[in-house]
C-alpha cells in the first residue's frame, strides 16, 4: 500500500493518501482546500487515480477540498449518512469501499459530531477528531455530546488491538500517529477516568471557539463548494468587452499564472489560498472579475469574495483553457493597477 501523511500547518490537519500500487487508484482523507493543488501534484508525482475523497466529519477549522476534487478529478465525495447531503456516497456502520487492492471499512464514531466516521484500513485507524494521539476531539459544539463519544472510544475504538495504528485529522503538538495500546494507557482525556468524569472533562474545556467555524460549517456541509452559492459568470467571448472590470483577479497558483496558458492583460495573480488576505484592502462595491484554470477554483473565490462582502463580483466560464493559449482578452479590459 502507498501511505503519504500530508500537514496543513494553518489548521494543524493531516490528510492521509492511501493507494493500491498496481491499480494505482488511490484515496484522500481529510483534504483541505488551500492544499489542493498540493495535492493535485502529488497524485501526477505518483501516476495515482483519485477514487475517493473521505470526509470524517464536517470539519469546523477548515474547508475541505472534497467538491474541488470532484469537480477537477472526477473523484466521488464520501461522507457519513448524518453529513452533507452533497456527497455522492453517504456511508454508514459496516460499509466497504473498494479501491484496488484497499478495502476502507466504515465506523461510525459519533460524539465530537454526530456525523464523525472512522476509516479502517488494514492495521489502521483514520479517526477524524473521535480519538487523537493523546485527546479526543471537543464535544461542545455541531450535535457534539461527550457521553457518546466515551462510549466510541472505550467500547468501539479501543475494541480493536493493542497495535492498530492510529491516525487522527489532527495534532498540535508534532506528533504524527499512535496505537491504540499507547492511547488506552497515555491518553490524557480517557485513560483511568469513568464516563461520569469524562463528561464532566470535556463539559468543562472552556476551549476557545473554532475560528474559521463561521465560514467552513457551511462550506463543508456543500462539500467546500461555499453552500450552494452561484456567482455570475461572463462568457469568454464576451470579456474583452467588460469595461467596467476595475479588478481582474487570476487564482491559479503561480506557476501555472507563468505556464502554458498566459494570463490576461493585466491580471493580477492572486493564488486562491491567499485570497483572503490580499482581499482585505479592496473595495467592497469595485466590480472584480475572477479567473483560473477550468472555471473551478474561480467559482469558489467568488463565493469567499461574496461572504466577504464584496458586490459586483463575476468569473471566466471555463476558465483560462476556455479561452485557450493564444486568447487575447484584448485591452478593453481595464484594471486599475495597485498604488
Amino acid at each position: 500500500m502507498i501511505f503519504r501523511q500530508l500537514f496543513d500547518s494553518e489548521s494543524s490537519t493531516y490528510t492521509y493518501l492511501l493507494a493500491d500500487e498496481v491499480t494505482r487508484e488511490a484515496v484522500l482523507i481529510d483534504p483541505v482546500r488551500e492544499q489542493l493543488q498540493r495535492d493535485l501534484g502529488l497524485l501526477r508525482e505518483l501516476a495515482l487515480k483519485l477514487v475517493y475523497v473521505l470526509d470524517t466529519h464536517v470539519h469546523a477549522d477548515h474547508v475541505t477540498a472534497a467538491g474541488l476534487l470532484r469537480a477537477e478529478i472526477g473523484a466521488r465525495t464520501v461522507a457519513g449518512r448524518r453529513g452533507p447531503s452533497c456527497a455522492d456516497l453517504q456511508v454508514c456502520q459496516g460499509d466497504q469501499l473498494r479501491c484496488g487492492s484497499l478495502v476502507v471499512e466504515v465506523l461510525e464514531t459519533p460524539g465530537h459530531t454526530d456525523d464523525s466516521l472512522t476509516y479502517k484500513v488494514g492495521n489502521h485507524l483514520f479517526t477524524g477528531d473521535a480519538l487523537m494521539i493523546r485527546a479526543a476531539g471537543r464535544t461542545d459544539f455541531q450535535n457534539g455530546d461527550a457521553g457518546q463519544l466515551y462510549d466510541t472510544i472505550t467500547q468501539v475504538l479501543f475494541a480493536f488491538p493493542d497495535h492498530t495504528e492510529v491516525h487522527p485529522a489532527h495534532d498540535y503538538k508534532g506528533l504524527t500517529v499512535s496505537t491504540i495500546g499507547e492511547e488506552k494507557r497515555f491518553n490524557a482525556r480517557v485513560a483511568g477516568r469513568s464516563r461520569a468524569e469524562f463528561i464532566q472533562l470535556m463539559n468543562g474545556l472552556n476551549l476557545p471557539r473554532p475560528r474559521k467555524i463561521d465560514e467552513a460549517v457551511p462550506a463543508n456541509r456543500a462539500c467546500g463548494m461555499q453552500d450552494g452559492r452561484t456567482v455570475r459568470e461572463i462568457d469568454p467571448a464576451a470579456l474583452g468587452s467588460r469595461q467596467s472590470a476595475t479588478r481582474l483577479i487570476d487564482v491559479r497558483e503561480r506557476a501555472e499564472f507563468a505556464g502554458e496558458l498566459r494570463p490576461l492583460p493585466g491580471a493580477q495573480n492572486v493564488p486562491l489560498s491567499t485570497l483572503a488576505a490580499a482581499a482585505a484592502g479592496w473595495s467592497r462595491d469595485e466590480p472584480i472579475i475572477v479567473v483560473c484554470r477550468t472555471g473551478v477554483r474561480s467559482a469558489t473565490a467568488a463565493a469567499d469574495l461574496a461572504a466577504m462582502g464584496f458586490n459586483h463580483v463575476a468569473t471566466v466560464k471555463g476558465g483560462m483553457e476556455a479561452l485557450g493559449p493564444d486568447q487575447d482578452a484584448g485591452p478593453a479590459v481595464t484594471v486599475r493597477t495597485e498604488r
